[in-house]
């Protein structure tokens, strides 16, 4: 059998230089040279002048969108024309245009509120209290209610009426349906 040998595991050089590297020696030099609250309040500060400026036009910018999103989800609808729309149900009479859900819940769409100034064969001008003219165009489905189901024929100029429909581009109406006021 053989006899193992065995060598000495070297040791490094006691050098003085080597014994600052030290992890023993790291750890016990301080880590800030000069006062430790300055230097904690310098780190305290995470946002400077620009940062806080930035999240400044950010919150403007998200309360502008906030704004444009409610406008458009529950402002009134409407060309420029001024025809905008206001809350008015059927029977109100206020000469104003506004949203109903019509008689026995039906529609749902836009309407105008007014006098009639002229049936001509399937189109019907209302005058509002506001002085425009509105084209109202009506189909075989547009109901006419004159305190009972109508025909267009019953209605006559001078008659307030109440409009639901859709509003075209031009401002003219798609009646699903025409309710007559009372005279007043």
């Amino acid at each position: 059998m053989s006899a193992s040998t065995t060598q000495p595991i070297p040791t490094p050089p006691e050098d003085p230089a080597a014994d600052a590297q030290r992890p023993e020696d790291v750890v016990a030099e301080p880590a800030v040279s000069g006062d430790l609250t300055e230097e904690l309040n310098h780190v305290a500060r995470p946002f400077g002048k620009p940062t806080l400026i930035l999240a400044g036009i950010l919150v403007l910018a998200l309360a502008f969108a906030g704004g444009a999103w409610t406008h458009a989800a529950f402002g009134p609808s409407g060309s420029s024309s001024g025809r905008t729309a206001s809350a008015a149900g059927p029977g109100s009479g206020s000469g104003q245009q506004g949203g109903f859900s019509g008689r026995n819940g039906g529609g749902g769409g836009r309407g105008t509120v007014g006098t009639v100034e002229k049936v001509d064969g399937s189109t019907v001008t209302v005058k509002t209290a506001q002085g425009t003219e509105v084209t109202v165009s009506t189909s075989d489905s547009t109901t006419v209610g004159v305190t009972q189901p109508g025909k267009l024929s019953d209605l006559k100029p001078g008659q307030t009426v109440t409009v639901q429909g859709r509003t075209g581009s031009d401002g003219s109406v798609t009646a699903q349906a025409i309710v007559t006021q009372p005279s007043r």
